[in-house]
């Protein structure tokens, strides 16, 4: 009887299960990045949420700022509110608000000034500040150099802390004046703690104001109607520490 000699090892089971591990170990990579990615995602969305939400905030507290109301619709004029608009610049009561702002209102011998101003107060104290004239000229904050158009004043505004990235250029050449939720409508700003993990930045808003004859509408209607621009911040900060934001515009009419 003749006795084979084992048959020579070559290694194929090793290899194979190397290749094995390592494909298994890719699998999990790309699993772990996607859940990572997954998650980044569903931060960045609820940061994009909170601060979509913070700017609707601010549009509504923009709309009782030019009501003359608190938050809870109480006039501020009844000595409500602790700091108010300049007098004859807001109505006072349900009676005046009927018709206070209707371009035919004789009490606005002039419906602009000082409810607006060209610069939205911004040499002016507190109270004056944050409404403007409308820019017909398309001057105020100067021209955008890559498209060659005029720039809308909310891009050289001042919307977080005392300095803009990119102010105006034109007739005005600094940032300009923004509102902080809740200035002149006492609304509680104890949800926006200081921007950091467990809060966010307070909305802001701007207010330019529209006339008839602006608009060319005066012989078929006397409504004046204004354009709020408000910004809403998130929880995160990306490059240059920089909040997440989410910019809302709307067009409003008191009557």
């Amino acid at each position: 009887m003749s006795i084979r000699p084992p048959a020579k090892q070559e290694g194929f089971v090793l290899v194979t299960a190397v290749i094995f591990l390592m494909v298994l170990s890719l699998l999990g990579v790309m699993a772990v990045r996607g859940s990572l990615f997954e998650e980044r995602s569903a931060a960045n969305e609820r940061d994009l949420s909170l601060a979509r939400e913070s700017a609707e905030l601010a549009l509504r507290d923009a709309e009782r700022d030019i009501l003359g109301i608190r938050f809870d619709g109480q006039f501020c004029a009844a000595g409500l509110c602790a700091l108010l608009r300049p007098a004859g610049t807001r109505p006072v009561n349900a009676a005046e608000a009927a018709t206070f702002w209707s371009a035919r209102n004789d009490a606005l011998t002039d419906p602009i000034t000082p409810i607006a101003l060209q610069d939205g107060g911004l040499s002016l104290t507190p109270e004056n500040r944050g409404v403007y004239a409308v820019d017909m000229t398309g001057s105020a904050c100067g021209i955008n150099a890559v498209t060659g158009i005029a720039r809308p004043l909310w891009s050289g505004a001042n919307w977080g802390s005392n300095t803009a990235s990119n102010p105006c250029n034109g007739t005005i050449t600094q940032a300009v004046p923004t509102i902080q939720y809740g200035t002149f409508t006492n609304a509680p700003v104890t949800s926006f703690a200081p921007a950091n993990a467990q809060g966010s930045r307070p909305p802001r808003y701007m207010i330019e104001m529209f006339t008839p004859d602006d608009l060319k509408i005066r012989n078929t209607s006397a409504k004046i109607f204004f354009r709020i621009t408000a910004v809403g911040f998130g929880r995160t900060a990306g490059s240059g520490n920089a909040l997440t934001s989410v910019t809302l515009q709307s067009v409003f009419s008191p009557l």
